[in-house]
């Protein structure tokens, strides 16, 4: 069997029509892949940071920082500064939340700016996380420490506006 130049150039012309389409669909498939495991990534970073928080809260069970409150909590200095210790981590944590989750186009993400954000909500009514804020905010992401400001004086004034 004689194989012609025209004969070679049809089956280029074949493998370009079928390969470079196969190759963009395989390309997006991998980049969607990617990010999915990008967003897992970011979710299971912040599912640790928060378990570990927790953690943190089981070890000193004589501090307010837990997620529940504690009924008439007459703290010392030293467990106040314990308490902002551990009040610094959870800002972190809540940073990366918001860095990670808060002005997103992906749906996955919104979702979970829903959460985070009730739950940083939640943190704010509580007055001694919202003493300690300002104070401990203030070394973190400027829109973020914006942001939980906010927050602490919505709740303030939610507080206000029901009493």
């Amino acid at each position: 069997m004689v194989v012609t130049a025209a004969a070679l150039d049809s089956l280029v012309k074949i493998t370009q029509l079928i390969g470079i389409p196969v190759g963009i669909v395989i390309y997006g498939i991998n980049k969607r892949r990617e990010r999915i495991a990008r967003e897992y990534a970011t979710y299971d970073s912040l599912d640790v940071k928060y378990v570990e928080f927790l953690k943190l809260c089981l070890a000193h069970p004589d501090l307010d920082v837990a997620d529940t409150p504690r009924p008439n909590p007459e703290s010392t200095p030293e467990q106040i500064h314990r308490e902002r210790m551990l009040f610094s981590i959870l800002i972190s944590m809540m940073e990366r939340a918001y860095l990670m989750y808060k002005d997103t186009s992906n749906e996955v993400r919104q979702k979970q700016w829903i959460g985070w954000n009730a739950y940083i909500q939640h943190w704010c009514q509580r007055q001694n996380f919202a003493t300690a804020m300002p104070f401990l905010a203030r070394d973190f992401d400027v829109g973020f420490r914006a942001y939980l400001l906010a927050a602490t004086e919505e709740e303030r004034g939610r507080v206000a506006n029901q009493s």
